[in-house]
């Protein structure tokens, strides 16, 4: 059963990485590719506990009213007394969509994954609505 549900995990892995391979096939006029950095600097009551970085490379792809983007790239998390490449590495990437409707309601949807080069993967499903008013 475990070995099944990790040969499903990498099947799963290959496959969001060749719709993000397709996305770079094909443009549109308000398609982009973009190159981007992110860092976080994590705090518990008010001490310093964690820095995480990634650089990511991405593209955004319009379709009617949707936009679809899609982010490959890599990143480290590193703790309280590590340096700069003695950190946890990780390959990244996230897929998802965006769209508004009725003029007002405007929805995310998006899936991120951190595939660990060591312990277990971290993935994320996150459903973001907001409406105007």
């Amino acid at each position: 059963m475990l070995i099944s549900a990790q040969i499903m995990g990498e099947n799963m892995k290959k496959l969001i990485l060749i719709i993000l391979a397709a996305f770079i096939h094909d443009s549109y006029a308000s398609d982009y590719y973009y190159v981007a950095s992110e860092h976080e600097l994590k705090f518990k009551d008010g001490a310093y506990e964690q820095t995480k970085q990634r650089v990511i490379i991405g593209k955004n792809i319009s379709l009617d009213s949707y936009q679809a983007f899609g982010e490959i790239g890599f990143g480290e998390d590193i703790t309280e007394g590590q340096s700069i490449g003695s950190g946890s590495d990780y390959d990244y990437y996230k897929v998802g969509f965006e769209s508004k409707y009725f003029g007002s309601l405007d929805l995310r949807v998006q899936f991120e994954s951190k595939l660990n080069s060591s312990g277990k993967d971290n993935n994320e499903l996150q459903i973001n609505t907001k409406y105007k008013f």
